[in-house]
C-alpha cells in the first residue's frame, strides 16, 4: 500500500507541475463557472424569496460544467505526448495512476470551487457555508463521487476521436443522481431544514462515493490495457 501511495505521489507532483506552468486551465474554468451562475442569476431573476430553492442547483450547475472541462483534462496531455504507454507500461499497480489522476482532480475542482463561492455568496446573497462542517461535508462527497466516475470515464474514453463531446455525454447520465442529492443537501442546509432532511442525502452520497470508488479503483485495470 505504502509503494502504491508513493507512486500515486510522484504521478501527482508531475501533473499538478504541469498544470502550474501553464496557469491558463484553472483560470479559463473560472471565468466559465462565474459566467454561469450570473447567466442564471439573471435568467431566473433572482430574489429572497426563491434564492433558497433555485440557489444550490445553480451552484452545482456551474460545479458540473467546471469539473467536466477539469476531469476531461486528465489523460488528454499523456495522449498528446505518448506518456499514456509510459504510465501503462510503469511498475508500480494501476490504482496508483488512478488515485493521481482523482486526486488531481479534486484539488483542480477544490480550487475553482474556492473562487467561485464568495463570488456567488455576493451575487444571491447568501451564506451557502453558514453550517459550515456539514456544507463541507457535502462539497467533498458530492467532489469525491463525481471526481471519481469522471476520473474512470475520462480513461474510457482517452482514444476516442470525439472525447470532448462524448465525454459529458457518458458521464452526465452517470451524475445524475449525486447531482440531485447533492444540490438537495445544499438547499436543505441553506434552508435550515430539519437535519434529518439532509443527513439522508448525506448518507446517499456517501453510499454512492464508496461504490463507485470500488468499482472505478478494480475496472480502471482493465482501461488501462486499452489505453
Amino acid at each position: 500500500m505504502r509503494g502504491i501511495l508513493r507512486a500515486a505521489r510522484a504521478i501527482l507532483v508531475k501533473d499538478m507541475r504541469t498544470e502550474l506552468r501553464s496557469r491558463e486551465f484553472l483560470g479559463n474554468t473560472f471565468m466559465f463557472a462565474l459566467l454561469v451562475i450570473v447567466i442564471f442569476n439573471f435568467a431566473f431573476k433572482i430574489n429572497a424569496q426563491n434564492a433558497p430553492q433555485l440557489a444550490s442547483g445553480i451552484l452545482w450547475i456551474a460545479f458540473l460544467f467546471a469539473g467536466t472541462l477539469g476531469v476531461g483534462r486528465s489523460f488528454q496531455a499523456e495522449k498528446e505526448n505518448d506518456c499514456i504507454q509510459a504510465l501503462a507500461l510503469s511498475p508500480v499497480d494501476r490504482s496508483a495512476v488512478f488515485l493521481a489522476k482523482l486526486a488531481g482532480n479534486l484539488i483542480f475542482l477544490a480550487l475553482v470551487q474556492a473562487m467561485v463561492l464568495p463570488a456567488f455568496v455576493v451575487l444571491y446573497n447568501l451564506n451557502v457555508m453558514e453550517n459550515f462542517p456539514m456544507q463541507a461535508l457535502v462539497f467533498l462527497l458530492g467532489d469525491v463521487g463525481f471526481m471519481t466516475l469522471g476520473t474512470l470515464v475520462a480513461a474510457l474514453s482517452a482514444n476516442l476521436k470525439a472525447r470532448e463531446i462524448l465525454l459529458p455525454v457518458l458521464l452526465l447520465p452517470l451524475l445524475t443522481p449525486l447531482l440531485i442529492f447533492a444540490a438537495a443537501a445544499t438547499s436543505a442546509l441553506i434552508g435550515g431544514d430539519d437535519p434529518a432532511v439532509y443527513l439522508s442525502r448525506i448518507k446517499f452520497l456517501a453510499a454512492f462515493d464508496l461504490i463507485f470508488f470500488v468499482v472505478s479503483t478494480l475496472v480502471f485495470e482493465y482501461i488501462m490495457d486499452e489505453l
